[in-house]
């Protein structure tokens, strides 16, 4: 059986944090993308298969939920609790909702 890859999105409106990680938590990579649908294409013919990503679940984020979800094992939208004003997309952040594609965590926004 494959190994699963867990994947947390921080999604912004010009730019998408990632944080890919093993069952075991071995980070596998971490970096940022443009928000764009050829970028996010780009992007997924680089993962390990399966996979499954965790998201925030903001105003930015819906059009990316509907693109990866044919090509991923299960993608989460998860609401946004912090407030203040903008963030930029950090490392942080995508690391932080990677735990959240886990299979002891999955709740989704739009599921």
């Amino acid at each position: 059986m494959e190994p699963m890859y867990y994947i947390g999105l921080d999604v912004h409106k010009r730019k998408i944090s990632y944080c890919v990680k093993d069952g075991s938590g071995k980070v596998h990579a971490e970096g940022w993308i443009p928000a764009t649908r050829f970028d996010l294409d780009r992007w997924m013919k680089t993962l390990r298969q399966p996979w499954s990503a965790a998201m925030e679940a903001t105003v930015f984020s819906g059009w990316i939920y509907d693109h990866l979800k044919p090509h991923a094992a299960a993608v989460l939208g998860r609401s946004h609790d912090r407030s203040g004003g903008m963030e930029q997309a950090t490392r942080t952040d995508a690391v932080r909702l990677v735990r959240c594609s886990t299979p002891e965590s999955r709740r989704s926004t739009w599921d």
